[in-house]
């Protein structure tokens, strides 16, 4: 099962348990049943935090890769002569 859709599930308990409502037909929410989902819900949080500064770590070398590719390209646009360079060409 994927991360949204357990995270639904989670949510379905949690609402259930706080009702009242036995989610198994097996009785009243116990302290432990909470108790397990806070635990589910702070895994969760915990692997989303991960996930998170991962895509982060991944953008900013996502940005370092283009700005040196920026460099090169504005370093090989400045050697070149002619048309390249808008303030030289005649509108």
């Amino acid at each position: 099962m994927d991360i949204e859709g357990r995270l639904l599930d989670l949510m379905s308990r949690m609402r259930a348990l706080e009702a009242g409502v036995p989610s198994s037909g097996a009785g009243k929410a116990t302290t432990a049943d909470v108790a397990q989902i806070k635990a589910d819900i702070a895994e969760f949080r915990a692997e989303i935090s991960q996930d998170l500064a991962a895509l982060g770590d991944e953008v900013a070398g996502l940005r370092r890769h283009l700005n040196e590719f920026l460099s090169y390209i504005q370093s090989k646009i400045q050697l070149q002569p002619g048309p390249l360079k808008p303030e030289l060409v005649d509108p």
